[in-house]
């Protein structure tokens, strides 16, 4: 792949023909036509929010919002920038694990500026691992692919500890006396995950039925989705496959040979979370309501699963599942679910953007070279 240099020369991009060949073709096209639709996805967003609060009421969603009481929204952004120190020092033990190191407040600045990063590229967090991965090998002394692997390898802790305090709460919010619509909600929520992580790890466990059953996944989506795209096609073919088996065979090494830097970094995810969850506590307290901090604390890391959708901050998906999540457990009004979500969002990802985009920024202008 060709890049503009810095005379302005146009860009253009190698791809692989039907025929093995390869051709050049300007990528400015591509490129503007990616950005128009994720543009257009963004609005149709926002066109669904304010459709929404038209629809419950927009006087009553005024009037929820003009309650707020700033004094716990201040400290809803103290809880956000609470859990992003601890997922930072939780992957910086997997760093020390892997080979690179870094002292912690720099290798805080490359997390954050990452962090910034994953919530405002076009494609979301959907290229997360790599987009961290590049931010602190910048701050770290090891390469790039062995901070890769313990990007990777982060989120394979990730994930298990970011549900295993929602499942031991799940006791205490789907109580037997509450509507069996919302204890069938939740149960299907957590259990989808949990099967999710199970299969995840009795893969990494017996790589050899991993390897097997990946290639043949791919050989299915060869053979059906590859005949009408070539992209696909070159995604799944079996070279790519057996990168990307290599990459996690990697990761699988690394987490084995380092157990107490992955048992720490699980902790420091597990408290983390229960910050992030302190900041939904302090919005709906913001707004004259019960805390409800056994709520939030389910609700919180169930709505990450709304990352997936491919915009900024999964923008959309993580709205759409803290408000299902919320008017569930909490039997809350509609226009009070908006404002609290929305309210939520700006104590959170505001947080995390406002001081990513200050660290990236100052760093830029104080000539140590660009944060990005």
């Amino acid at each position: 792949m060709r890049t503009t240099d810095t005379a302005g020369v146009e860009r253009s991009r190698v791809t692989d023909g039907a025929d093995g060949r390869r051709s050049t073709a300007p990528a400015t096209d591509v490129d503007r036509s990616g950005y128009g639709r994720r543009l257009a996805a963004v609005a149709a967003v926002l066109w669904l929010v304010a459709l929404y609060a038209w629809l419950v009421g927009p006087e009553r969603v005024l009037t929820e919002a003009r309650g707020a009481d700033p004094r716990w929204l201040a400290a809803g952004s103290v809880a956000t920038a609470v859990s992003v120190g601890l997922w930072s020092e939780g992957q910086r033990v997997l760093f020390r694990g892997a080979g690179p190191r870094a002292p912690p407040d720099r290798f805080l600045l490359g997390y954050v500026t990452g962090t910034f990063l994953k919530h405002t590229v076009p494609g979301g967090r959907v290229g997360a691992p790599a987009v961290m991965a590049y931010a602190l090998e910048r701050e770290t002394d090891g390469s790039y692919a062995a901070s890769l692997t313990a990007v990777t390898a982060g989120y394979v802790v990730g994930l298990p500890a970011a549900f295993a305090i929602p499942v031991a709460t799940l006791p205490v919010v789907a109580t037997p006396g509450g509507p069996a619509t919302t204890r069938l909600l939740l149960l299907s929520l957590v259990g989808s995950v949990g099967g999710v992580s199970a299969v995840g790890y009795a893969l990494v466990a017996r790589p050899g039925l991993a390897v097997r059953s990946t290639h043949r996944v791919a050989a299915v989506g060869r053979a059906t989705v590859g005949r009408v795209s070539e992209r696909a096609r070159t995604a799944l073919s079996a070279d790519r496959v057996d990168e990307a088996v290599a990459e996690v065979g990697a990761t699988a090494r690394a987490m084995r040979e380092t157990p107490g830097a992955v048992t720490a970094s699980f902790l420091y995810v597990v408290v983390g979370w229960l910050a992030k969850a302190a900041a939904l506590s302090a919005v709906l307290a913001a707004l004259g309501r019960p805390a409800a901090l056994p709520a939030a604390v389910l609700a919180v890391p169930l709505s990450s699963v709304g990352n997936l959708v491919p915009l900024p901050s999964g923008l959309g998906g993580v709205e759409a599942t803290l408000g299902v999540v919320l008017g569930a457990l909490l039997a809350i009004d509609p226009a009070a679910v908006l404002v609290v979500v929305v309210l939520y969002r700006v104590v959170s990802d505001g947080t995390v953007v406002l001081f990513g985009g200050a660290v990236v920024a100052v760093r830029t202008l104080l000539g140590g070279g660009p944060a990005v």
